[in-house]
């Protein structure tokens, strides 16, 4: 019977610190969505801002002081107007370019309390982009000496990248400890998509500006 109890004491210590380990977990966590605005730089004016979304979750690690790692890993969809057809070994492009992907922003935090229910971050950090899909609508041609049909192109085959990098900078305010609400923008470091010859060569850089909103648990 003492062997009993001791099994017993033993599981309920073990169910007891997993309970606290989850309550740690969980007090870090947060979900966030964003409205995003697509700045493209490079193309030669071929293409245009666009709107576009996040949406995910991130956690919070407390660092030392007042500074904080906040990595989010955000579901995200986005869109470049066409200014003019875009024409790519003799393919015509036109309409707004799509992608939808992953993205992992690095962000460091430095947190000041405004108040007592108040807290203002200001935030800085890399950002790596996953993209899986990128698509955009090919016009028909007909007299080429293979006949092109109208079609949803997939851009990665027209030298759009699978993988894309951003720097980012957040101004960001959580209220009573758990409303969120940030501006946040990403300049580009790496070119979204480069094609063309070496005398015409095109990079694209997606550059970016959000408001978001979260809710910490």
């Amino acid at each position: 019977m003492t062997y009993f109890r001791k099994i017993l004491t033993i599981a309920a210590l073990l169910v007891c610190a997993a309970t606290a380990g989850a309550a740690d977990f969980f007090s870090g966590l947060g979900v966030r969505t964003s409205m995003e605005v697509t700045i493209p730089s490079g193309g030669r004016g071929f293409y245009g801002n666009g709107a576009g979304f996040t949406a995910g979750v991130s956690y919070t690690v407390p660092l030392a002081g007042n500074f904080s790692f906040d990595p989010e890993l955000l579901f995200v969809y986005s869109t470049m107007s066409d200014k003019s057809e875009v024409m790519v070994d003799d393919h015509y492009y036109n309409g707004a370019a799509r992608t939808f992907g992953l993205r992992v922003p690095l962000m460091f935090s430095y947190n000041f309390s405004l108040h007592r229910n108040v807290t203002m971050a200001v935030s800085t950090g890399p950002w790596l982009n996953i993209n899986l899909s990128a698509r955009q609508n090919l016009l028909p041609n007909m007299e080429a000496p293979v006949a092109v049909p109208a079609q949803k192109a997939n851009l990665f085959d027209q030298g759009w990248k699978r993988f894309d990098a951003q720097w980012g900078l957040k101004l960001s305010f959580t209220f009573a400890e758990s409303y969120f609400v940030g501006i946040t923008t990403g300049v580009a470091f790496t070119p979204l998509a480069s094609f063309g010859d070496k005398d015409k060569k095109i990079r694209i850089h997606r550059n970016t500006i959000a408001i978001s909103l979260g809710y910490n648990f």
